[in-house]
């Protein structure tokens, strides 16, 4: 699923972060052919449960590509021609103001489908989608989204719920803006982080592989890129995480946590 840090207390997420870390961003080893239901990716996709006519209709309509890090799927502006389905990897969303800088909104991981917005309103793209390493993607046109949801209504209603747990996403980031500080924001991304790619270490620590920059840390969290050297600064003087280059290691993600258990709604 896209990536959402706030949708429940730390405390509750800890389990998540020690037992899954990483295990989305797995390549995918899967050949062409393969249909779609029964790709690795499972249960998290939109396409898992249609039935086998629908499925051979998708596979038909579906075409897979291998991305290398820093290449566009689709661009802000462009006009939509379907949909991708992330198989293998890590996508950042981002988007663009006037003057051509770039905000990393979100990431996509294996099971998330990206563009379905803007083919629902028929429209061009208001966001740019980025591999951010090696990624396998499938491509669906847009004649076939289009036929598939004319005959299949729990398809429809599953990009409903998928909207709307990204409008609530943004309801959770619009509210950690308002109330936590920039130190705390950045400790909760790290949390997130460290389930979706860390890796536990034999001393008990976890260290994480950051699939983005600084600059980027600095925009999901909403503040300058200054701002996050002070605060990771900070957090290294202070014994809770150490960073070099992009990898984090955190000795104890429970003491991490532990900043802002009481901040977050559960």
């Amino acid at each position: 699923m896209f990536i959402q840090f706030g949708a429940t207390g730390p405390k509750e997420r800890l389990g998540w972060y020690q037992v899954e870390g990483g295990s989305m961003a797995q390549a995918c080893t899967k050949q062409e052919g393969q249909a779609c239901v029964v790709c690795h990716v499972g249960r998290r996709s939109d396409w898992h449960d249609l039935d086998p006519t629908a499925s051979a209709l998708l596979t038909s309509g579906r075409r897979r590509r291998e991305y290398g890090s820093g290449e566009v799927v689709f661009a802000q502006g462009e006009r939509n021609d379907g949909v991708h389905c992330v198989s293998g990897g890590t996508v950042g969303i981002r988007k663009l103001d006037g003057n051509g800088n770039s905000v990393l909104l979100e990431l996509a991981y294996p099971g998330d489908t990206i563009g379905y917005r803007s083919f629902l309103t028929d429209s061009e793209h208001k966001t740019s989608a980025e591999a951010l390493g090696p990624t396998v993607i499938c491509h669906i046109d847009h004649s076939t989204i289009a036929a598939l949801l004319a005959g299949n209504p729990a398809l429809g209603l599953r990009f409903l719920k998928r909207s709307i747990g990204e409008l609530e996403h943004a309801h959770d980031m619009m509210f950690r803006q308002a109330t936590l500080s920039n130190r705390h924001k950045l400790v909760h991304l790290l949390l997130v982080l460290v389930g979706r790619h860390g890796r536990r270490n034999s001393n008990g620590s976890q260290s994480i592989d950051l699939p983005v920059s600084r600059r980027d840390l600095a925009s999901m969290v909403g503040t300058r890129h200054e701002t996050i050297s002070r605060i990771i600064g900070r957090l290294e003087t202070d014994g809770v995480a150490h960073f070099s280059g992009r990898q984090v290691t955190i000795p104890s993600v429970e003491a991490l946590a532990a900043e802002i258990d009481c901040l977050i709604p559960a």
